[in-house]
């Protein structure tokens, strides 16, 4: 339990700074919107697998990331967090999340830092265990994360003001121990570990449990390198 007030405390941060605080009627889009909604305190409002309310609002049936099905000017802000399945597809998406805000409300576009996280070194980032020792996995990574590239230039596009860019790091996981650590990394909040041989994950198993050797402290955070560009609605 400790764990999960521990994340869901670390999102409540990380919205507020992003622009969907208490009290403004923000629309999460993308696969991570359901479970953000379901880390925070009531009211969290309605989920499907893609498309999320924080507080009330009903999501309409079939809703997905490039037709929500809300009406125009519904909410304070958006944010959609790799939301697309090529970089082709984020224009859409970030049209969709343009119409259903209100005149002067905010829009955050994010994708995962494809060359943050696979140039990263171990002792920065444990990340790196992975990335440094499998080049392949590294590369399948940066292509999969690909439309960070373009998420700025489509939010010129879809007429988005006052466009910014800035990095981050989002929290993906809260761990007490170096048994739940590992147990982390196995279920995959690393990008690219399901792409690994069996024996290659146990080695990989085998460094994230020393790099939490004392003097590794805990509870220990797992996070993950974003890009994420903000606009304001005309």
């Amino acid at each position: 339990m400790q764990q999960q007030r521990s994340l869901r405390e670390a999102w409540i941060a990380t919205l507020t700074d992003l622009g969907a605080a208490e009290g403004n009627d923000s629309l999460l889009i993308g696969p991570y919107a359901e479970s953000l909604a379901d880390q925070l305190p009531a009211p969290t409002g309605d989920t499907t697998p893609s498309v999320a309310t924080l507080f009330v609002t009903p999501v309409p049936e079939g809703a997905i990331p490039t037709a929500t099905g809300f009406p125009e000017s519904s909410f304070d802000s958006a944010v959609a967090l790799s939301a697309w399945e090529t970089p082709a597809d984020v224009a859409d998406v970030a049209a969709e999340a343009v119409r259903v805000v209100r005149p002067g409300g905010t829009v955050w576009l994010g994708e995962i830092d494809a060359r943050a996280l696979t140039g990263s070194m171990p002792a920065a980032r444990r990340y790196g265990l992975l990335y440094r020792n499998h080049p392949p996995v590294a590369e399948a990574e940066r292509f999969r994360f690909r439309a960070a590239d373009t998420i700025g230039v489509d939010a010129v596009r879809v007429g988005l003001r006052s466009v910014t860019e800035t990095r981050t790091d989002f929290p993906v996981a809260v761990v007490d121990t170096r048994a739940e650590a590992v147990e982390a990394v196995r279920s995959g909040i690393w990008p690219g570990v399901e792409l690994l041989e069996p024996m290659a994950v146990d080695e990989l198993l085998v460094r994230v449990d020393e790099s939490f050797e004392p003097p590794a402290r805990f509870p220990f955070v797992f996070t993950l390198p974003w890009i994420l560009v903000r606009g304001r609605c005309a």
